[in-house]
């Protein structure tokens, strides 16, 4: 774990209201994460933490072992919970003579079946998983992402597909099934490369290609970035902008491989593949955004999944499975890794050297705001009330959080205090005014040894909204 503070500049804040002018922030009822400073206008002896998911003690959840995927299997695809069929599916890479996409079902998300689907043919058999080859023996297929859109009227394009064409391009593919593909359906080339994702973005209500190109700076020196395009038929895409370009504060040999991305209560996630040139190791970063075309690094750009040196992800960590899936609290992600570095070498004597695992984070658990036994504030930045209960996240077993509602620095309400571990912990207020909903307010959190993960308004209880929890599916509709 490794923590970060934000610098003590607002103990006056504390004690003197802001202008009046202020223009209060709009929440919702939207869970506010502090995987970024949008909700904190300051702290007083509290640090963020980013928390590293926990990787799976059965890993690799999936290996290699058919014919066509004698090379590798890669995470460059995707892995969804259907809420329809009650099933995990996943689309992967696999690389032998070529590369294809191949397809696998779980009814738990830790063992997977890889059904023959009779969809394509591989040396003469059609009893594989595949299903899309490559036209290109090195290029197409490298990297792809779907997902399955409930709101589509054409139910021969329920499934969507976004992959690298090969010729500098990328190809949308669509399908009934997420087996038998149809395309591409955009003609137009775009200059990009290889390792290309997508996702839907619902408060856009536009599909977000995600892509990489070399970046050159003015010097001449040509780096891997990555850029976005944006569509909202699938169809007609906008030119691809660069959005994640290495900076001053990396090291030289840094570049960025990798870049998959879902919506989580209205704030995008992304994990980012860095490649460190001079080690050639690649790692996982979180970013973020809140608007869908700017993106941000979390503070201090550590891994959220780092290398395991000896095991199979030791040299390459590509948490590179588009969507989020949300599970009996935990988030789920999904990645592939390589014991062998970029270069192709091995340290060590690994037992397994290439593929696909699972490591697991705390539901909104991404970056906590914590508080030591001496006791710490976190003031929000003013934000209008929702009429809606208070709930937060946070985990105090030997500690406590208070919450107060302020207006003008005036106390509005004051919570009973909050103790123990939960994932939904609705604040009862022992002091309050007249009716808040609608007001301009500010929370103060005072903690003491507690850890805070989100706090948000909502009259019912439970897992995220299900249109976030499934962002490779907007499943409840385009907001």
């Amino acid at each position: 774990m490794l923590r970060h503070q934000l610098p003590a500049l607002i103990c006056v804040a504390f004690l003197v209201p802001a202008a009046a002018s202020a223009r209060p922030l709009h929440i919702a009822q939207e869970r506010q994460l502090f995987v970024d400073d949008y909700i904190v206008e300051g702290v007083e002896n509290v640090a963020f933490t980013l928390h590293q998911p926990e990787k799976h003690p059965g890993n690799p959840v999936l290996l290699a072992d058919k014919p066509w995927e004698a090379k590798s299997v890669a995470l460059y695809g995707t892995v969804l919970f259907d809420d329809e069929e009650k099933l995990f599916k996943m689309w992967y890479r696999a690389i032998e003579d070529t590369c294809y996409a191949c397809y696998a079902t779980s009814q738990d998300g830790v063992h997977w079946h890889k059904p023959v689907l009779n969809a394509r043919e591989y040396k003469g058999s059609t009893e594989n998983n595949i299903v899309l080859g490559s036209v290109s023996p090195k290029f197409y297929l490298d990297g792809f992402a779907v997902i399955k859109d409930i709101e589509e009227d054409d139910p021969g394009q329920r499934y969507k597909m976004l992959t690298y064409n090969g010729d500098r391009r990328f190809a949308a593919m669509v399908s009934p099934d997420g087996i038998h593909w149809n395309g591409p359906v955009n003609a137009k080339k775009h200059d990009t490369g290889d390792v290309v994702s997508m996702y839907y973005d619902t408060g856009l209500e536009q599909y977000v290609a995600l892509l990489k190109r070399r970046y050159v700076f003015e010097d001449g020196r040509r780096v891997r970035a990555r850029l976005t395009a944006f569509s909202e038929d699938f169809v007609r895409w906008t030119a691809p902008d660069f959005v994640l370009v290495p900076d001053e504060h990396d090291p030289p040999s840094t570049e960025f491989y990798s870049h998959v991305a879902y919506m989580y209560e209205g704030l995008r996630i992304g994990y980012l593949g860095i490649f460190t040139k001079s080690t050639e190791l690649i790692d996982s970063q979180l970013c973020s955004s809140r608007d869908g075309h700017t993106w941000q690094r979390y503070r201090r750009r550590t891994p959220l999944l780092p290398n395991t040196p000896g095991t199979f992800d030791g040299g390459m960590l590509l948490a590179n499975a588009s969507g989020c899936i949300v599970r009996d609290g935990t988030i789920w992600i999904y990645y592939c890794g390589y014991a062998s570095d970029h270069a192709g070498r091995t340290a060590g004597t690994p037992e397994v050297t290439n593929g696909l695992g699972l490591a697991r984070l705390r539901q909104d658990g991404f970056v906590s705001a914590d508080a030591g036994p001496e006791g710490g504030v976190l003031l929000t930045k003013p934000f209008v009330c929702p009429d809606a209960p208070m709930h937060v996240n946070a985990d105090a077993p030997d500690g406590e959080v208070r919450v107060t509602l302020l207006d003008a620095g005036k106390p509005l309400a004051t919570s009973t205090p909050l103790t123990g571990d939960s994932l939904d912990a609705v604040v009862g207020f022992s002091k309050a005014g007249p009716d808040i909903a609608g007001r301009t307010v500010r929370a103060r959190f005072q903690m003491r040894n507690a850890k805070l993960y989100a706090f948000w308004f909502a009259h019912e209880r439970g897992t995220i909204r299900r249109e976030q929890a499934h962002a490779t599916a907007p499943t409840a509709g385009r907001n």
